[in-house]
């Protein structure tokens, strides 16, 4: 199969081509829409176009076949038709043909399937143009050929009279001995011995000439009977060796394809155009698409985040799984929860980073989305923004960025100070620490022995400490924490993150000793949603009704369902987000 990226994996199957054009969808469009535009645009611009056709009947060369013996000639093979085509194209009959009708026409010229004769087929701008240029080739081919054949024979002719003439010249001067002899003895003066001696010298000599003078007279017999069937084949090369066998009438209607053929065409040309262009965009086309890339890497998706039906603001979007619990986007990542229950099922998890490979991946929504489904299940779980660089976390819970995590690090402030209790009263098991005071040298900041103390000691009061980082692409920040983090989960947008940033992303980590136990995917086509998440999550509508895996029991931890204690030794204070119900202390 073929993964979404373009990638070829195994083979390409015809869901892997539908999946391509659904989501290439665009890129088939405007091609089709664009080549059938063209095709409107030229079938309305063109001129009018008729075509006429003429058709030739092709016969044997008179002369060849006089020269042959005077047989007839059989079917002209396809040699002798090429011959004629070409003759039919010639100079000499295309320039009659310029002549006859004061410009040259478009005509082509073929032979015909199946038969001893040639098209003319003339393109004019009327039909009875058209006509007249189809016929007027057509004559000017067939007075051609008969005048060449009469040419022909007549050039015969003339070499076999001079041929004659040599046998005959010659034929004298073989008898001439005899001529002589015979004129001596037409004499009155000779006497009969003399009489005698020359009649016995002319028998003798006719009698050795005779061989050599039948030779001389067969020949002159043959070149005469030749000269005469010649004469005779002349006379039919005449009445032409060649025929028009159909003559061209003038067109019933044009030529040119009308507008529903040329859009029909256009748009099958369109779209197998478009198909291609949308299989190359999708091969050249690197980024993270589908769990078919995230297979390709060797990495566990943990899910995949569909984009909001409507536009949602971005605290709106951070707090789904609070403000909109019924959505697609919060059951998507009450679905990424317990995919991540069941990959720390059974093992000593108590911190997971969030991460991705760049900026606007959509880390920060996953870590408070993620943060709260957790906390919905009676987890008790701490979400620190450690992004010391672009802090998002107070203004999703619309609390202060100071005093912060960093305040705590460098000035001692109490956490009980730091967090903000997040929640509605009876279900507050989210405590959010900010950033606090921006140090001066983030990576310098997070890999201080200090900076992993308070994590450790956050992880001693909490089921899970959440931490939002920075990208790995831009900073090592993340790459710092992932060292003292027992997990770490990598956030990447469709559409936005490539395959290479995400490898880079898990190798830079794994290089660390970081453990990624998977990928959650932002930004999931509505088109490609429904092949993840098929129907209602009754877990999405009733988060209580299962029991969620317990993480970190083993160490001991904070009541965060408590109300903070007035000498402020708890973790939380009153503080909570203005933008859904404040909780209250109880």
């Amino acid at each position: 199969m073929v993964s979404s990226s373009g990638a070829i994996a195994d083979e390409l199957e015809l869901a892997d081509y539908l999946r391509i054009m659904r989501r290439r969808w665009l890129w088939i469009v405007v091609p089709a829409v664009a080549v059938c535009a063209l095709a409107t645009a030229l079938t309305a611009t063109q001129s009018p176009s008729w075509s006429a056709s003429a058709q030739v009947s092709v016969g044997g060369s008179a002369a060849q076949e006089a020269i042959s013996g005077g047989g007839p000639s059989g079917p002209a093979g396809a040699r002798e038709l090429s011959n004629e085509v070409d003759l039919a194209a010639s100079d000499q009959v295309r320039q009659e043909v310029a002549n006859r009708l004061g410009t040259e026409p478009h005509v082509d010229i073929a032979a015909a399937e199946s038969s001893d004769a040639i098209l003319f087929t003339a393109t004019a701008s009327t039909a009875e143009a058209a006509a007249e240029a189809a016929n007027t080739w057509a004559d000017v081919y067939v007075e051609t050929k008969r005048q060449d054949a009469i040419d022909s024979i007549d050039s015969a002719v003339e070499a076999f009279q001079a041929d004659l003439a040599d046998f005959r010249t010659e034929r004298t001067g073989i008898r001439k001995p005899i001529d002589d002899l015979e004129d001596e003895l037409a004499g009155d003066d000779l006497t009969a011995e003399d009489r005698s001696v020359l009649e016995g010298q002319l028998a003798r000599l006719q009698n050795d000439l005779e061989p050599d003078l039948n030779v001389i007279d067969a020949k002159v017999e043959a070149v005469a009977a030749s000269i005469a069937e010649l004469q005779l084949n002349a006379r039919l090369a005449a009445a032409g060796a060649a025929r028009v066998v159909q003559v061209a009438a003038p067109p019933q209607h044009p030529t040119n394809a009308s507008l529903e053929r040329n859009l029909l065409l256009g748009l099958v040309i369109g779209l197998i155009l478009g198909a291609a262009v949308a299989l190359l965009v999708e091969n050249l086309d690197r980024t993270i698409k589908g769990p078919d890339d995230i297979a390709a890497l060797g990495l566990p998706l943990l899910g995949g985040i569909p984009e909001p039906a409507r536009a949602l603001e971005d605290g709106e979007l951070a707090l789904a799984t609070l403000r909109h619990p019924r959505s697609p986007v919060a059951e998507a990542y009450q679905k990424v929860r317990t995919a991540v229950e069941f990959a720390l099922l059974g093992r000593e998890i108590n911190s997971l980073l969030i991460t991705s490979p760049g900026q606007g991946e959509g880390k920060t929504t996953s870590a408070a989305n993620l943060a709260w489904a957790m906390s919905a299940v009676d987890h008790r779980v701490a979400l620190i923004d450690v992004d010391f660089r672009r802090p998002r976390i107070h203004r999703i819970f619309e609390c202060p960025l100071q005093p912060g995590l960093s305040d705590y690090l460098r000035s001692g402030v109490p956490l009980e100070q730091l967090a903000v209790r997040v929640g509605t009263p009876g279900s507050r098991n989210l405590v959010v620490i900010p950033t606090g005071a921006l140090p001066p040298n983030p990576g310098e900041f997070v890999a201080s022995p200090a900076f992993a103390a308070v994590i450790r000691d956050l992880e001693q009061q909490a089921d899970l400490v959440i931490l939002d980082a920075p990208p790995v692409g831009p900073v090592s920040d993340p790459v710092s924490i992932g060292r003292i983090v027992d997990a770490v989960i990598v956030v990447a947008r469709s559409g936005h993150t490539t395959r290479d940033q995400l490898r880079s992303t898990v190798d830079s980590l794994r290089q660390v000793g970081a453990d990624v136990i998977g990928v959650c995917l932002v930004g999931v086509a509505s088109s490609e949603y429904g092949s993840y998440y098929g129907g209602d999550s009754d877990e999405s509508r009733s988060p209580q009704s299962r029991t969620a895996p317990t993480l970190g029991t083993n160490r001991p931890t904070v009541d965060l369902t408590s109300p903070p204690a007035p000498s402020g030794a708890t973790l939380l204070s009153d503080r909570g987000p203005s933008g859904h119900p404040s909780p209250n202390a109880r």
